[in-house]
């Protein structure tokens, strides 16, 4: 299969440019001299993944302002800049191991340059394709689970893809990852054979090749949300504020958000507990925060854990379920999460890729072989300002009750349409 060649403009949201590249443009003040500044001296390369450290020594001399660095990124001539107080410039991005030639300048104020430095290097493999090499998939609930593994915690992009129906690849989603270790599923498939696919990205453009399988989805289905009721165990916090209580978070409406009270004396970690009404296999769970002016910021969830078991041992109101860890013991953790931001702007910006996200929902993965499950416990580490408050909109949980809808589609949806949740569906394209 070709690689993808699309949405590079989103990546560009996603994190910084390129910086590094850049044109050939002339910088610093209009020149005052001809005189060329000496050269560096003593270079020494250091082979990196994707790229390289260049090492060198500045000579004595006052009329010097930075260090140039020319060298060819995908067929174009690219320059990296450095400062003279470094001590070394770095190039970064290249997709393959094959020699690059680099040339190396000391520049003055004048924008005078000093006699090149030719050298070359073999970079390692690129983030992204070692990233790659650790690629799994495996059939799960209504689709696959791909996993891999990102010892860098370098971001990178995950183009998701099925094949649909009609024979042609569906674009499911686009994700982005700073994880060591992350897994992310294609959802909403019945139960016959399909082809899978996922393609890595980089920040600087790079694409890796794409991982095909055909793989059988186990079936799934959407909870249903008219089952659940507040567990409210005891130090849950389940304290409102203005008229927005805990049940709204499974009302169907993720414009409507609950609403913890900032003065209820509840401090991270903080608890609240939804019985499902049911026992259930369970798979996922979508989370949708609050919408609006307050995305990634404020007392939206940013690290949480899931928690279930099937049944209560103790009265809600015994202490032990306030206790840091006794009622641990018990329970199963389901999972360990982090809310990401697609941009990785700093709290309070947010642009149109955070804003899509925080319509769209985040999808969270549960750990297999937990077994059935009814009860769900929340702990939230950290909002996102860091406060005593929470606010979320939604959250829906799949997984497998064992009664089958009869739709046949894996979603629990009869109709195979939107289950009236904004945000809830694939984009598939």
């Amino acid at each position: 299969m070709k690689r993808i060649n699309r949405m590079i403009t989103g990546l560009a949201v996603m994190y910084l440019l390129f910086t590094i590249a850049c044109s050939d443009d002339r910088t610093g003040q209009s020149p005052t001299d001809s005189t060329p500044p000496p050269p560096v001296t003593n270079v020494r390369v250091e082979a990196m993944p994707g790229g390289a450290k260049i090492s060198y020594e500045i000579p004595k001399a006052t009329d010097i302002s930075y260090i140039m660095c020319e060298y060819l990124f995908q067929g174009t001539k690219k320059i990296a800049r450095a400062s003279i107080y470094s001590g070394f410039v770095t190039i970064e991005g290249l997709p393959d191991t094959a020699p690059c030639e680099f040339t190396l300048y000391l520049v003055d104020h004048s924008e005078n340059r000093s006699e090149p430095y030719t050298g070359s290097f073999i970079p390692l493999d690129s983030p992204c394709r070692t990233i790659f090499e650790t690629l799994e998939m495996e059939p799960d609930f209504g689709g696959v689970v791909i996993r891999w593994k990102n010892e860098g915690k370098v971001m990178i992009g995950a183009f998701l893809l099925a094949m649909g129906d009609s024979g042609e690849w569906e674009e499911y989603d686009l994700v982005f990852s700073t994880q060591a270790e992350d897994k992310r599923s294609i959802r909403g498939y019945d139960t016959t054979p399909r082809l899978f696919a996922v393609c890595l990205t980089d920040r600087f453009g790079n694409y890796t090749d794409t991982l095909m399988e055909e793989h059988v989805p186990l079936y799934e289905k959407e909870l249903d949300k008219k089952l659940f009721t507040d567990g409210h165990l005891a130090g849950d916090n389940t304290t409102t504020l203005r008229d927005r209580p805990l049940h709204f978070i499974w009302d169907g409406n993720i414009n409507v958000i609950w609403h913890s009270n900032p003065e209820g004396g509840f401090t991270p970690p903080q608890t609240f507990t939804i019985d499902l009404g049911v026992e259930a296999q369970l798979s996922r769970m979508m989370l949708w925060n609050r919408q609006g002016e307050f995305i990634f910021e404020q007392h939206n969830v940013h690290y949480f854990e899931v928690w279930g078991t099937d049944v209560l041992t103790r009265p809600i109101n015994d202490a032990y379920f306030s206790s840091v860890g006794n009622w641990r013991d018990d329970w199963k953790l389901l999972g360990d999460f982090e809310q990401i931001k697609p941009s990785g702007l700093p709290l309070g910006q947010a642009n149109d890729e955070d804003r899509a996200a925080t319509v769209a929902g985040g999808e969270y993965i549960f750990e297999a072989g937990a077994g059935g499950i009814r009860y769900i416990r929340f702990v939230v580490k950290e909002t996102w300002a860091r406060t005593s408050a929470l606010h979320i909109a939604e959250v829906s949980i799949y997984g497998n009750d064992g009664v089958d809808d009869g739709d046949g589609n894996g979603d629990g949806d009869e109709d195979g349409g939107d289950d009236g949740v904004s945000g809830e569906q694939s984009n598939k394209i």
